[in-house]
């Protein structure tokens, strides 16, 4: 645990009882210049010191989970493919380990660059039909193994 870290939590400890409003903790770290994410950890972690109260943790405290390009598939993905990626995992379409298996599946199977219309055909393979109203035909589809 970093310096800083253990620094809010002792502040945490010292200024909230075990009982106190999770809401007023959350303000407290937010006017302390804490963003959304970060109060989430920290929420959490101050939380786990109270096994009690563990159960009402509400989930937008929970860390949210982000994907970022490995070296090995920035060159892969094409911008806007990627993008559509990561606009289904953020409307809740794909789950991060579904997120993940699209991914590896892009990359196994998909040779070259990997556009856009190729995720749509991978996706609408899988069961994760395009509700988008995308602008590709039929005659475009690309079968892929």
């Amino acid at each position: 645990m970093d310096e800083r870290l253990t620094t809010i939590l002792a502040t945490l400890r010292e200024r909230f009882a075990a009982d106190a409003r999770l809401e007023d903790v959350e303000a407290y770290l937010s006017s302390e210049g804490y963003e959304r994410h970060q109060i989430g950890e920290i929420v959490a972690l101050w939380l786990a010191e109270f096994p009690g109260r563990r159960a009402s943790v509400r989930p937008t405290q929970m860390t949210m989970n982000f994907r970022v390009l490995g070296p090995h598939e920035r060159s892969r993905f094409a911008p806007d493919a990627w993008g559509y990626l990561l606009a289904l995992s953020g409307r809740g379409v794909l789950s991060a380990p579904e997120l993940e298996h699209v991914i590896d599946r892009a990359l196994t199977h998909i040779d070259g660059q990997i556009a856009l219309d190729d995720l749509r055909v991978l996706l609408e393979g899988a069961g994760f039909g395009d509700s988008s109203g995308g602008e590709t035909s039929g005659a475009d589809h690309v079968t892929i193994h």
